[in-house]
Parts: structure tokens; C-alpha cells; sequence
């Protein structure tokens, strides 16, 4: 499993988003896999973060991009 056990945070802000009945199924199967390997339950908004968080962290470009100066700047990369 690439995720992590999920640590404490900052408090979360709100976002309101409709996602494709497939990609539910996909996360609800994801939960079950993460129950499964850590022996604890995650709930579907708790894995979506998880899953953001890891995604965010291991893109090369744009972690490239925002240590870049060019982040701080406003520049696309």
C-alpha cells in the first residue's frame, strides 16, 4: 500500500465536488483495501484526502514547479 497511516492535522476546510459513480466504487474498494492492511477503519472523505495528500507529494513536475520560485511568482509551469 503506497498511503500511509493517516497522522493528526490542521483543521480541514470545506470542498463540495460531484465524482463519477465509478471512481465512489473505486474509493469504497480503496477503504476496504486500507481496512484491510492497517486493521482500522477510514472513512471515504478521510481516504480522498489520504489519497490527494500522497498524490501531491509524489508529483515530481510540480513539486519541481513549486520549489522553483516559480509557484511564488504565479508562473504555469
Amino acid at each position: 500500500m503506497r498511503l500511509q497511516r493517516r497522522e493528526a492535522e490542521d483543521p480541514p476546510l470545506e470542498i463540495r465536488m460531484t465524482v463519477p459513480a465509478e471512481v465512489i466504487v473505486d474509493l469504497k474498494d480503496y477503504c476496504r483495501y486500507y481496512e484491510f492492511t492497517y486493521e482500522e477503519p477510514i472513512e471515504l472523505p478521510a481516504i480522498v484526502v489520504e489519497i490527494l495528500r500522497h498524490f501531491l507529494k509524489m508529483e515530481r513536475q510540480f513539486l519541481r514547479w513549486r520549489h522553483s520560485g516559480d509557484a511564488a511568482s504565479g508562473n504555469a509551469p
